[in-house]
């Protein structure tokens, strides 16, 4: 049999998965991202660690192959803006720095002064904000300019990967557009930005589009894997937006939600919107994975985190139940969310647990329960979380279409936040659009499989690999009874959220 084997290098999980070219999952296997939390807003990832986690996950899905099987190619997606210096032998010079790590905020409004907010969105279809790989170049030059200058590149999640299967420096256009480095009109390295950095374009490796052959499995990697030596290995892409081919989201009225730590909008297009602040409104723009398609980004930076917060520090009671019953605790938990009433009492969640996103970004709002009495319960808690991501994600996805537009009429939702079925109806409502859940879960997964099938020349085009393999799953539908409901709570929510940043800045002051 012949098989497509994609990798998804995840803020919160490292995935592996192999796929038929019809793209029916054959095995998928999972493990935590060893990420390193250093504390104030700070985190890393050992890079040696993670490729011996993503090695140790190759080997266990490999010895799943049966004699005369063949994996045809690799791909891989992964996080944006995170990444690395290393020297000319490719041995790390820095630790991982992952991409919501804080420390870049000490120069964003430096550079936003000096270089400005309109020639940089103008150039890279990006807001300057302190998760973008620039930033934590220019954190590094300041406090260790010795290591910059023995650097030969900066790679991201996906470089770094692709260089210990094939000793290649190679990235893709998807990628390349989170750095705040890549012209996305020119698809190049921007020489402009670089040389006001004080950075040669010689610093980041090559990129080219998703889904090219850039390297093959060498002897070392190998061993080290269980992948066959001479393997194609390919550009996958930004894990959202391999997520969004694999579910069609590649033109014009298609969006995707991607649920996972964070929550990910991403809107399809065919020509590149104006690049000014006016009209992007804090998205990101970006080079789709696929043909010369493009993009536009927002989200929730904490979306899964959220539940899984509340989780952590107020569900011990549900904990204990679920392992007594033997289910997860998620599932007890929507149970005790359906037993609060719509609106939860009153109660109301900001989800700015890492800031807002788009459309009016700011990293120093924080997240708020508002409303709060003494007959709420953590059933309340927990619904309010779900209604105000809900909020939040609408509030994003039409402030998008009016930044493009273009009215998106379906939603294709992927990630471990569709096994909710009560946040899919909350959001269905609040949206009072159908979305569609894909039959295979592990979009990201099978995207990335997708791309190096297009590169091993097992379809045409990515239209034909549409065709082969997406199936839908399940559509939720908006109840009328709930979308009437929740058209009020989104109106209010509407108007907290600008006075929640007010009061976020005011707490910032004062720890300040």
């Amino acid at each position: 049999m012949e098989y497509l084997l994609g990798l998804d290098i995840g803020t919160t999980h490292l995935k592996t998965g192999i796929f038929t070219t019809r793209g029916e999952p054959v095995a998928v296997k999972l493990a935590s991202t060893p990420s390193i939390n250093l504390g104030e807003g700070r985190a890393i990832y050992d890079p040696d660690e993670l490729w011996n986690a993503v090695s140790g996950l190759l080997t266990e899905i490999t010895s799943r192959l049966e004699s005369g099987d063949q994996v045809l190619s690799v791909a891989i997606a992964s996080m944006g803006e995170a990444g690395l210096l290393v020297d000319a032998r490719g041995k790390p010079l820095t630790p991982i720095i992952a991409w919501f790590d804080s420390r870049g905020k000490a120069v964003v409004d430096q550079w936003a002064d000096s270089f400005g907010v309109k020639r940089t969105l103008s150039i890279t279809g990006l807001t300057p904000d302190y998760i973008y790989s620039l930033m934590k170049l220019l954190w590094l030059k300041q406090h260790e300019p010795a290591v910059v200058l023995r650097a030969c590149k900066w790679l991201c999640m996906m470089d770094y990967i692709i260089y210990r299967l094939t000793g290649e420096f190679a990235t893709d256009y998807s990628i390349a557009s989170r750095t705040m480095l890549f012209d996305v009109k020119q698809r190049e390295w921007s020489s402009e930005i670089a040389e006001f950095a004080g950075l040669d374009t010689e610093l980041f490796p090559k990129a080219y589009p998703g889904g090219t052959v850039v390297g093959q499995v060498t002897e070392v990697a190998s061993h080290s894997t269980g992948l066959a030596k001479g393997v194609p290995v390919c550009t996958g892409g930004h894990d959202h937006i391999c997520g969004a081919f694999a579910t069609g989201v590649i033109g014009p009225g298609k969006a995707l939600d991607s649920l996972g730590t964070a929550e990910s909008l991403v809107v399809a297009y065919s020509n590149i919107p104006k690049l000014e602040p006016e009209a992007v409104k804090g998205f990101g723009v970006g080079c789709h994975v696929v043909s010369n398609a493009y993009y536009l980004l927002g989200g929730i930076n904490a979306s899964g985190l959220s539940v899984e917060w509340f989780s952590n520090e107020f569900g011990s009671v549900e904990q204990s139940l679920a392992e007594k019953r033997g289910v997860s605790v998620y599932d007890v938990l929507i149970e005790e969310a359906r037993l609060s009433p719509v609106g939860a009492k009153g109660l109301m969640f900001v989800p700015h647990m890492r800031g807002a996103g788009p459309p009016d970004l700011d990293p120093d709002s924080r997240a708020a329960f508002l409303g709060i009495r003494d007959y709420h319960e953590r059933r309340d808690c927990l619904r309010a979380i779900l209604e105000g991501l809900a909020c939040e994600f609408a509030f994003t996805l039409r402030e998008s279409e009016d930044a493009l537009g273009l009215a998106v009429s379906r939603i294709q939702a992927i990630g471990g936040g569709t096994k909710n079925p009560l946040w899919m109806e909350i959001k269905s409502a609040v949206l009072n659009a159908p979305i569609e859940v894909p039959a295979v879960q592990e979009s990201t997964l099978l995207g990335a499989a997708l791309l190096g099938g297009l590169g091993a020349g097992v379809y045409r085009d990515e239209h034909e690999a549409l065709a082969e393999t997406y199936r839908v799953l399940y559509t939720y539908e908006p109840d009328p009874q709930l979308v009437q409901q929740y058209e009020d709570i989104y109106q209010s929510y509407c108007k907290i959220v600008p006075l929640v940043r007010q009061i976020s800045h005011l707490i910032g002051e004062h720890q300040s």
